[in-house]
């Protein structure tokens, strides 16, 4: 009886998805937790860790600039950010140098990218990889917060071009609504949500996409509108969303079962 009220008065509190939240601020880390964890990546990134904690500085030294040779150096960032301050003077050194070489690639590719663009601005394949280019740009924190500022300004009069296409491509609305949620322009994200779910209701990204929004601004019942109608949608989930959607249907499960 107990367990029937509690389900009762569970049903009757609006979810707000504060356990998502630490004081006012969302943390999409623990949404991303929901899921099962890339475990390729993951056991990849946890040896370079360790290798920072070895007592052999030389292997130390080797792991720091082996990072500039893996498929996705970027990935690592993180780990190099810690290695700046090892107690290994030169270890910290090759960290701060293996950074400024990311830098360097990643300017470089910029200037390709544009230089391409320029040439060709009707292209779609030059304004994909200057789209692409910008969006990765903005998505580090290789730049001070000035060229970050900058970027972002050039990033957002591309996408706000592309977007006007009457089918613009699927990475650049996806990629338009992680740079909106980023800045908190939460009704911007929610309108481009609505127009990716209305072009592409094949797409899964397009639902993550809208269930990232919801959480993000505490909608619980536009999140429970959304997911009443997966079923009816032309979409297949694999089981990383749908440990997403089963999470947030608790209270669904509840009611079914009292």
């Amino acid at each position: 009886l107990l367990w029937f009220w509690d389900c009762r008065a569970g049903r009757r509190e609006k979810p707000d998805y504060h356990e998502f939240c630490r004081g006012a601020a969302f943390c999409p880390d623990d949404l991303r937790r929901m899921q099962s964890p890339d475990l390729r990546a993951e056991t990849d990134r946890v040896p370079m860790e360790e290798a920072l904690q070895v007592s052999d500085r030389d292997y130390r030294r080797r792991a720091v600039m082996e990072l500039l040779n893996v498929e996705n150096p970027l990935a690592y960032l993180p780990v190099l950010r810690r290695a700046l301050a090892n107690e290994d003077g030169e270890t910290s050194h090759y960290a701060s140098v293996a950074i400024m070489e990311l830098r360097r690639k990643m300017q470089q590719q910029l200037d390709e990218a544009q230089t391409r663009w320029r040439k060709a601005p009707r292209d779609a394949e030059a304004s994909a990889a200057w789209e692409g280019c910008l969006y990765a740009a903005v998505q580090t924190d290789l730049y001070d917060e000035d060229t970050r500022r900058r970027l972002l300004a050039r990033y957002c009069a591309l996408s706000d071009r592309l977007l006007r296409a009457p089918r613009p491509a699927e990475d650049f609305v996806h990629h338009r609504i992680q740079v909106e949620l980023q800045q908190k322009r939460y009704a911007r994200a929610q309108q481009l949500c609505t127009r990716y779910l209305t072009l592409y209701p094949e797409s899964e990204q397009a639902v993550r996409d809208e269930i990232t929004v919801c959480v993000h601004t505490k909608n619980g019942a536009a999140l429970q509108a959304f997911l009443g109608t997966l079923r009816s949608r032309p979409v297949l989930l694999t089981p990383q969303t749908l440990a997403w959607v089963r999470a947030f249907r608790k209270e669904e499960f509840c009611e079914q079962r009292s």
